[in-house]
């Protein structure tokens, strides 16, 4: 029996957390964490999650839960919740934020058909009265008496023969209520028997053996399986995913990409059949929340998702893989800028399972703590089909002809080896990560680029849809007819896209079936599904792609890679530049050559001589990455170094730059006081895109080798946030930046 119970509202109040609430009698019994209730907050009424119980009451007026929602069952069941909590802590914001994240304001009912419920019990006299003056009235409330839990659906009291008049007459007087029934299962056909599982290498087998002994003790070990590309790694998780259903634990498998989600959930389908459930962004809140109540019930035992479904409720947790652990996707952006692949970690070891940090290229920070022995290091170092890793060649673009500016990519050795794979009926995949047709149009006469109204950043043309676009706020509209500043009528498109490669592959080969898919691709409804199904069919000779399309995906038929311009990536002010080009290349490089016939693959660069380029070429991850972590330790970047990143925002410049270096020196006099290095508290400086949605942008970078002292500056400047909103100023605190 509990009396007060603190409450996390949805959404989430600014500058608040929980709220203290009292619980009625009747609830009092039946309430606990994890429930859903509804709760007076002001002059409204607001859904929340009990998140626990208070001990005393706060100042003043203590108002009391309405309804509560759940029963008997929590909606967010112990172990979520207590994941939640760890997610507060560690990214420095409020319970209720991390909440609010993963569930809905309104989560929609189950599907449910109509029925009747006794409701007030008549007396005696009042049941004789009736049986006197309505006899059909007398039968209905008879036959509910006598049903399960007093209980009937409207189809059930058809077939028992009970007037629909006589219902509605009970429900007037109160005696009877109308209650919504959870609608039965549609029955299914018994599923096919699932395929023989494939033969395993040694090395797939040993760590096999290493997953499963651990799964089978119980030991909650955390691995990274590092294997090269097409190497069966996802072989590997699937038995023991095996071995851990076979234990009577759950399942939860980690993709970067809602694309990766639906092809990995098929194959884990086709493994363990109809237990499996989806999650991710791409579905409707009644989709997603259907699956989430298979999930709690227990009816799914192994998820498959996107970043999100780390916080999904399985039930006795006992093996957590996080396929691609390097991929940038996991981290989240906006909102509550939390990284999956860390969360995952924790989850695993809070339910006491296994977790596995699958990739061809790790990240730094994973493959250091592999090094330090806080994860186990499991290898597969060939791949399991009859052809090796195929051959990179670097295609040298400098001292070649250019156009307007930037190199042609179509080169006489691309031209040739596309040829010569359209005549061989192999597959070409074509990475760039640019989107759009062009990167900007731009006058000729005065120079002036048609640039985004809200953001510092020039449009980028899309001619398929007649628009100039901006990336960062979608804001778009027609190209001008004329230049605004001179009145020059002919804008020219500089710079180059996927889409204007896939415009100039269909017109050099016309008989080619050529495809794109890019996030601009993708908004169609469908469009996704449909591009990478035909793609994995083998109905589509050139793909045209950006990271969309580098990393997961196993098409036997797929002989020829290509990067076009492998320093894009390069190009960017990020430490992480150089990894991440590597991982990219590697990744788009092990698209080839999965099948019987071998493959082959070029990249495209004005710096053949760069370490990531020379390491890709040679596949040479291991090499690469062992420089870069010295690079690394030497200039105090992680994983050798924690950063946490501070943005300052609002609509007034010049009080966001007030606001940005007041803040910055307070944060420096704590810094020296608590014998951090100079470099502990950097800038403030404004980032490389100044400007976003209309709202100007500084940012200030905490960074230290100690944990706790980082993280006590980091408090401090997020305790000076409701000054900085007086100032009409937003802080942003982001934790393990990957965006700088």
């Amino acid at each position: 029996m509990h009396g007060l119970v603190e409450i996390a509202p949805l959404p989430a109040v600014p500058l608040h957390d929980l709220f203290t609430y009292r619980v009625p009698d009747a609830l009092s019994a039946r309430i606990a964490p994890g429930m859903r209730v509804r709760v007076p907050l002001g002059k409204q009424t607001r859904t929340g999650i009990v998140t626990g119980y208070a001990e005393q009451p706060p100042p003043g007026e203590v108002r009391s839960v309405l309804e509560l929602f759940d029963d008997p069952e929590p909606f967010v069941p112990t172990d979520v919740l207590e994941l939640c909590r760890w997610t507060a802590r560690y990214y420095l914001t409020s319970l209720a934020d991390v909440l609010a994240t993963i569930v809905a304001t309104r989560v929609p009912p189950t599907p449910s058909d109509r029925g009747f419920r006794l409701g007030r019990r008549p007396t005696d006299a009042e049941l004789a009265a009736l049986g006197r003056r309505a006899r059909a009235q007398h039968r209905a409330y008879r036959v509910l008496e006598a049903a399960p839990d007093a209980t009937l659906s409207a189809a059930a009291a058809e077939e028992a023969g009970v007037a629909a008049t006589a219902l509605r007459a009970l429900v007037a007087k109160g005696w009877v209520e109308v209650v919504r029934l959870a609608r039965a299962p549609e029955p299914t056909s018994e599923p096919p028997a699932p395929p023989a599982p494939p033969s395993l290498t040694p090395a797939q087998q040993r760590a096999v053996d290493a997953l499963v002994d651990d799964i089978d003790a119980a030991r909650g070990g955390s691995f990274l399986l590092h294997g090269i590309t097409g190497s069966g790694k996802t072989e590997v998780f699937l038995a023991a995913a095996a071995a851990a259903l076979a234990a009577d634990r759950g399942v939860l498998v980690l993709v970067p990409e809602i694309a990766l989600t639906h092809q990995l959930a098929d194959r884990v389908r086709a493994r363990f059949g109809e237990t499996v459930a989806v999650l991710h962004s791409g579905l409707g809140p009644r989709e997603r929340w259907a699956e989430w109540r298979r999930i709690r019930s227990g009816s799914a035992r192994v998820v498959v998702g996107a970043r999100s479904a780390v916080f999904a409720p399985v039930r006795r947790l006992g093996l957590v893989v996080v396929d691609e652990e390097h991929d940038a996707a996991y981290k989240q952006e906006d909102g509550l800028r939390y990284n999956a692949r860390d969360l995952a970690v924790v989850r695993a070891r809070l339910a006491g399972g296994v977790v596995v940090l699958a990739s061809a290229t790790p990240s730094a920070e994973s493959y250091q703590a592999a090094l330090d022995g806080r994860h186990t290091l499991l290898e597969l170092p060939e791949r399991p089909t009859a052809h090796p890793l195929p051959p990179v060649t670097i295609v040298d673009l400098r001292g070649r002809p250019r156009e307007r500016g930037k190199p042609q990519l179509l080169t006489d050795e691309l031209r040739a080896a596309l040829e010569g794979n359209l005549e061989r009926g192999g597959q070409t995949l074509v990475f760039l990560n640019r989107r759009g047709f062009a990167t900007y149009l731009q006058c000729p006469g005065c120079g002036d680029t048609p640039a985004c109204p809200g953001c510092s950043v020039v449009l980028t043309w899309h001619r398929s849809a007649g628009a100039l676009v901006c990336h960062h706020c979608r804001h778009h509209r027609r190209p001008p007819a004329a230049c605004a500043t001179c009145g020059m009528t002919s804008l020219e498109a500089f710079g180059v896209g996927t889409e204007q490669i896939e415009a100039t592959l269909r017109a050099c080969y016309p008989l080619a079936a050529v495809d794109r898919l890019d996030r601009d691709a993708a908004q169609r409804p469908g469009a996704q599904r449909r591009i990478l199904q035909a793609w994995h069919a083998g109905e589509t000779d050139i793909l045209v792609g950006t990271q969309m399309v580098s990393k997961g995906h196993d098409v036997a038929g797929v002989t020829l890679a290509v990067v076009l311009l492998a320093d894009l990536s390069l190009n960017v002010p990020d430490f992480r530049a150089g990894e991440r080009t590597l991982q990219l290349l590697i990744q788009v490089a092990g698209r080839a050559g999965r099948g019987d016939a071998a493959g082959q693959v070029l990249v495209q660069t004005l710096r053949p001589e760069h370490p990531s380029l020379t390491a890709a070429a040679r596949h040479d991850y291991v090499g690469f990455i062992t420089g870069e972590l010295e690079r690394r330790r030497t200039l105090g970047y992680p994983p050798f170094a924690r950063l946490v990143s501070l943005r300052l925002d609002g609509r007034d410049g010049a009080a966001v730059e007030r606001a940005a270096r007041e803040l910055a020196g307070r944060l420096r006099r704590r810094a020296r006081e608590a014998g951090l290095s100079e470099d502990a508290v950097l800038g403030p400086a404004p980032p490389p895109i100044e400007r976003v949605r209309g709202r100007v942008r500084w940012q200030v970078l905490l960074r230290a080798r100690n944990v706790p002292p980082l993280r006590a500056l980091a408090r401090a400047a997020r305790a000076a946030e409701p000054e900085l909103r007086r100032q009409r100023v937003r802080l942003v605190v982001d934790v393990d930046p990957y965006s700088m």
